[in-house]
């Protein structure tokens, strides 16, 4: 038997002032055959409405993205797309009100309509959703608008030599410091007065940023509107003179971040907030991305997936640590007149975000535009989302209230990000914790995200290992709290310059850490980073060798030495045992000069570079601290780095609260544990990816160990409960309880009824 889910300018004056931004084609009678061909079917169809799961409820919600040109026409049947919706699960849609192009589809009298726009297409989507018991967000595209940068160029975001700035060969985008920031308000304020919608959802809100963490993009703006502004401001600091210094550069960065991200976004929240009160506010974008005070403002995150080739949701685990409630997670699917993929893959796909508890959310690409189908949208496209969202619709009942039971953290730095941000290195911490999130993952250990505004005594003691990736940037607040924790018995792994800038980004000369890592900082060794000293950004070449030194904790490595690119850190060990040791590359190269060895790097030679990993006892707990980027290494996937960190927490920890153990072992085999809303039971979820991976050819896992911790956790017994019932048997294993599962179906959820503690 299935568990079935349950489910400012006055605005007189600014409409005046900018109305030849309304193209003169508004008002032209044109065909609308959507309108025409469905009137009594929207008004039927709007009447027979049912209970709303409101949008942070709901683990169903669906895009019909509508990045529409201007020829289309809109002869869409809407009724039959929304009951096709409803048919495939959705229990919210989001629907466009202002696309990429900048084009309106609803009746503005700020906006630019789509010139074939004739009535209110965005205002019938909204009543036939909530008609059929669907909830209505509404998308708004805030900084791709092609039509205000076609009518006023000035208003566009320009680089430092004036060239307006497009996104993916399309897309300008206009200045927040220009009259558009106006525009926006204006919109926002006839949206929220004229339609019942549940949710405002803000795509490509701070673009800016967003491609400078990802890609390094340069996220200053330097049209006239951004340098009057920040002269108004510091009228004795000249705009483009301040970027010379580092200092500078960060002044600018953090008003920019400030007026551009968290003005902007408190303005609209109260522009839409004043007619609708209890409206959500979502915006596109996680904590990879999004300050914290950006984080803290609205109802919940939403985070295109960081996801790895073995189909582990990373943007999940971190939406979950930064201790927002209701966060969400997408799946974008194919066109459905693209190609013939099978269903299988996007429902692995949703199925990653569930297994760590994100709601999903299908991201249509193009679903309904004009004719499609005969009917104006994909037929195919909403089959597969049905099939996508199979195992969700019988297990999201078990999901609501879920927390996660918790084993080993990885603490998020954002104070290291924006410090890398500043040093022109966006990319590189979130290279680090994707790396971390993944490699630990193996391990079959619950994994969490700790944000560092979460890292207190309290949070910190709920967890059996901390791990410290590449984190450059720690308070002596901080410091100390970790210290206390290990010294109670906390079990710490730590890597690379942990800790060498303080809060203010200023250098430490030592870790904050040394007497708990057992070794002090000495100096940063580039010399053998290829290109020479000034390299500054390695690419994937190794530079670096370490070797065994015959511990224990190091024993799978002692067949070979092993390499990592990047520079190294020369430490001095006053504690603590000796688990790896640099060996150097027999050369210095100099490329620029013809001193290079071949297409590889140097091999090692006989020289060492003295201690590379130290094991520390510390108080009651212990610690392993790496002198090298291990984590941001994890980029280039090398073998050693995903079989020996999961090897090594399972000598550090060696009786977690509960463990997941595929056989053979897998990549592509993850499993979760989360506590139900009554404290009663466990949920653990399984997913097998690999059909994922091999473009919908399944591999069975013969078998799959779930043990857990007898004297924390007491199962009394176990049940599968998707997509199949089937009573489990609890075995006692010395101190440990184990269930078994044998050929376990691709995803499957069991229950764990505990006893008493």
């Amino acid at each position: 038997m299935a568990i079935r889910g349950t489910g400012r300018l006055t605005r007189r004056k600014f409409l005046l002032y900018h109305s030849d931004l309304r193209s003169s084609v508004d008002r032209k009678e044109v065909g609308f055959g959507w309108q025409a061909r469905n009137a009594s079917s929207v008004a039927a169809t709007a009447s027979t409405s049912r209970e709303i799961i409101p949008p942070n409820n709901s683990y169903r919600s669906m895009e019909w993205e509508f990045h529409t040109p201007p020829e289309e026409n809109f002869n869409i049947n809407l009724p039959a797309a929304m009951t096709a919706a409803g048919d495939a699960g959705a229990q919210a849609l989001m629907l466009y009100s202002q696309d990429h192009w900048g084009y309106a589809f609803y009746t503005s009298d700020v906006a630019v309509r789509h010139p074939h726009l004739q009535g209110d297409f965005f205002g019938d989507e909204v009543r036939l959703a909530r008609g059929q018991g669907m909830a209505a967000i509404c998308y708004y595209s805030l900084q791709y608008n092609n039509q205000v940068v076609f009518n006023h160029p000035d208003w566009a975001w320009v680089d430092e030599h004036g060239e307006k700035q497009r996104r993916r060969m399309r897309w300008f985008l206009p200045c927040l410091d220009s009259p558009y920031r106006q525009y926006v308000l204006g919109m926002m304020d006839e949206i929220f007065l004229r339609y019942e919608v549940d949710e405002l959802f803000l795509d490509t809100y701070g673009i800016q940023f967003h491609e400078y963490l990802g890609q390094g993009i340069n996220p200053f703006c330097f049209c006239k509107y951004t340098e009057d502004a920040w002269n108004h401001d510091h009228p004795n600091d000249p705009y483009r003179e301040g970027f010379k210094t580092t200092e500078g550069w960060y002044q600018r960065y953090e008003w920019h971040k400030k007026r551009t991200l968290i003005d902007m976004l408190d303005e609209i929240i109260a522009a839409a907030r004043k007619h609708r009160p209890q409206v959500l506010i979502s915006l596109n974008g996680g904590p990879e991305i999004q300050p914290n005070e950006v984080m803290q403002r609205v109802s919940f995150i939403y985070a295109e997936p960081i996801t790895t080739t073995t189909g582990i949701s990373i943007g999940s685990i971190l939406m979950r640590g930064w201790g927002r409630p209701d966060y969400q997670a997408g799946v974008f699917s194919q066109q459905g007149y693209l190609d013939t993929f099978p269903g299988s893959i996007p429902r692995i796909q949703a199925d990653a975000l569930i297994v760590q508890n994100a709601r999903t959310f299908i991201v249509g690409d193009a679903p309904i535009i004009n004719d499609l189908d005969g009917q104006g949208f994909s037929k195919r496209w909403f089959a597969v989302a049905k099939e996508t969202w199979e195992d969700i619709r019988n297990v999201d009942s078990l999901l609501v209230g879920i927390r996660p039971v918790l084993s080993t953290a990885m603490l998020y730095s954002d104070s290291t990000r924006e410090a890398l941000a500043g040093e022109k290195r966006p990319v590189d911490f979130q290279k680090s914790t994707v790396g971390a999130l993944e490699v630990l993952t193996y391990a079959g250990r619950p994994v969490e995200s700790l944000a560092e505004h979460r890292l207190t005594r309290g949070e910190l003691d709920k967890f059996e290992a901390l791990v410290l990736p590449e984190v450059e940037v720690m308070s002596d607040a901080q410091a100390e709290v970790i210290r206390g924790w290990v010294e109670r018995g906390g079990t710490l792994l730590s890597t690379y310059k942990c800790g060498l800038l303080d809060e203010e980004r200023q250098a430490r000369s030592d870790f904050p850490l040394a007497d708990v890592f057992g070794a002090h900082y000495e100096s940063e060794m580039r010399e053998y980073v290829r290109g020479g000293p000034a390299e500054r950004r390695p690419g994937d070449f190794t530079s670096i060798y370490l070797e065994s030194t015959g511990h224990p904790l190091a024993a799978m490595l002692a067949v070979s030495t092993v390499g990592l690119p990047g520079s190294f850190l020369k430490l001095n060990q006053i504690s603590g045992e000796g688990v790896l040791r640099y060996r150097l590359p027999f050369m210095v190269e100099d490329v620029p000069h013809d001193h290079w060895f071949n297409w590889g790097p140097p091999p090692p030679g006989t020289e060492s570079g003295g201690v590379a990993g130290v094991y520390n006892r510390f108080g009651k707990g212990q610690s392993v601290y790496l002198g090298v980027p291990l984590f941001w290494a994890m980029q280039f996937r090398p073998y050693w780095i995903k079989a020996w960190v999961p090897e090594l927490m399972r000598r550090l920890v060696g009786e977690p609260i509960a463990e997941v153990r595929p056989e053979p072992f897998t990549e592509y085999f993850h499993g979760t544990f989360f506590y139900d809303k009554t404290g009663g039971k466990i949920l653990v979820q399984v997913l097998n990816t690999v059909e994922g991976a091999m473009e919908g050819e399944y591999l069975a896992i013969p078998r799959v160990r779930i043990n857990v911790d007898g004297k924390r956790l007491k199962p009394l017994g176990a049940e599968m409960v998707w997509p199949r019932r089937q009573v489990l048997e609890v075995t006692p294993r010395g101190e440990r309880l184990e269930v078994i599962l044998q050929n376990p179906p691709r995803y499957a959820a069991l229950l764990l009824k505990l006893g008493k503690a």
